[in-house]
């Protein structure tokens, strides 16, 4: 191998690794829980109990040649739910790993045989490690099967400390080494290229050393948990259900979370039609209240970001219907598409909602449109700059910025940046830090959408 070669005669500095302190042994008496092994466990920005909701029945938004599948699922709210959640909030969605990588894993570490046997998983004794504490979201009874379906990512980035942790259980010599070096301090430049810049997971990397068989507590000892995914609600107020709607993801790229909601959709089985889920709420939470109906709002939300204002919007309607006289500030949406005939999404709805006088200004941009006036949100920025911005800079005035946050939510922000600078005529420096200040205040919310 060219890389053995170029460090033949390198001294590898690495670190020392922390004592294990983890063991698993089969249990003959130990009960595995029916549920969710996540279920019963504190959630990440959760800010409720995990609930088990059915799903309704679900509808395509969008599908057909060169755009992404998008499907809108209706689930039941759970009763303690109803008076926790506020136009903008999100669900968290506890979710399983690949049936087929699970698999893949369980041959990796010898246990098909016993993967579906119950293990007590416990503190190694003698205990070397300092303060040692299972992770709390394992519980003490689990099989392998459930463990690293429910519990464990198994798609992980996998930093250095994991990386030379396997080189310990790795039999072929050149394998082993070749694992050393992506974890030392002298492999950081081949750490970069062949992990961080092929997006290299824990998958892909057992799979370069095939004599690599980490026991089952290791794995519980340095893969992180497997986190619920978030999805915004698209609904506010209907009758004992919320929405979410989910976009599948590119050929060739497989979403555990779209994965496991498509599936529950299109082939329900024997109890395959729940969920189990919880409120989220970041800080500053993203959230439209009963205070917000005098301020103005801009709500900007490209594809699948539009969710979150479709709730706002029905807040503001159903606000309307019970109070006429409620003053109501200016409600302006910018979204985007591919094709406004194959993927606009909720497009009968907002066109209702400017009919109902909810919704003052709507502007959709779309891509790849021959026609098309705007092709993304940030030409709709540049071209209505001056009264973007002057509704902005009101007092009264709330900004949204909602969709996929890795490269499109930092375009339209450096957009909305370059158009305060322009029509104000102050440094862009000045206008960055003006919306920075905003988002310090609240006068400006931004969410970062996760994709899975």
């Amino acid at each position: 191998m060219n890389v053995l070669e170029q460090f033949k005669a390198t001294p590898l500095s690495l670190s020392k690794l922390p004592a294990s302190f983890i063991e698993t042994n089969l249990s003959e008496n130990g009960q595995v829980h029916s549920d969710h092994l996540q279920s019963t466990t504190r959630q990440p920005f959760g800010s409720s109990n995990v609930y088990k909701a059915s799903i309704l029945h679900y509808r395509v938004l969008a599908e057909g040649d060169d755009v992404k599948t998008v499907y809108e699922a209706a689930i039941k709210l759970p009763p303690n739910m109803e008076e926790e959640y506020f136009p903008g909030d999100a669900i968290g969605i506890l979710t399983y790993n690949l049936p087929s990588e699970v698999d893949y894993l369980l041959d990796r570490l010898h246990l098909l045989e016993s993967a579906d046997q119950t293990y007590e998983v416990k503190l190694a004794k003698p205990v070397k490690k300092k303060n040692p504490e299972l992770p709390h979201y394992v519980p003490r009874y689990v099989t392998p099967r459930r463990l690293l379906s429910e519990c464990l990512d198994i798609r992980i980035t996998p930093r250095k400390g994991l990386l030379q942790t396997m080189a310990n259980y790795t039999a072929d010599e050149c394998e082993k080494r070749l694992l050393e070096i992506l974890a030392s301090k002298e492999g950081t430049n081949l750490y970069n290229e062949l992990i961080l810049k092929n997006e290299m997971n824990f998958l892909h990397v057992l799979k370069y050393v095939a004599t690599c068989k980490p026991p089952l507590a290791m794995l519980i000892e340095h893969l992180p948990r497997l986190q619920a995914r978030p999805y915004s609600v698209a609904s506010y107020g209907r009758e004992n259900h919320i929405r979410i709607a989910f976009a599948m993801l590119n050929e060739g790229h497989v979403g555990i979370t779209t994965h496991m909601l498509e599936s529950k959709l299109l082939h329900p089985g024997k109890g395959d039609k729940y969920l189990y889920l919880y409120l989220r709420q970041l800080k500053p939470v993203f959230q439209y209240r009963d205070e917000d109906h005098e301020r103005n709002v801009i709500m900007i939300g490209p594809g699948t970001g539009v969710t979150p204002y479709v709730s706002f919007l029905e807040y503001r309607k159903q606000a309307k219907a019970s109070n006429r006289k409620i003053k109501m500030g200016s409600a302006w949406l910018l979204t985007s598409c591919r094709y406004q005939d194959r993927n606009y999404l909720y497009e009968d709805e907002l066109k209702g909602f400017m009919q109902a006088g909810v919704l003052d200004r709507l502007h959709v941009a779309s891509s790849r449109d021959a026609h098309s006036q705007y092709k993304y949100v940030q030409d709709i920025i540049e071209d209505r700059k001056e009264e973007l911005v002057d509704l902005l800079l009101d007092d009264s005035t709330k900004l949204y910025l909602c969709g996929e946050g890795r490269t499109m939510l930092p375009r339209i922000q450096d957009t909305i940046v370059t158009c305060m600078s322009k029509v104000k005529g102050i440094p862009k420096t000045e206008a960055s830090d003006l919306l920075a200040e905003y988002r310090k205040t609240g006068k400006y919310l931004y969410y970062s959408m996760i994709r899975y």
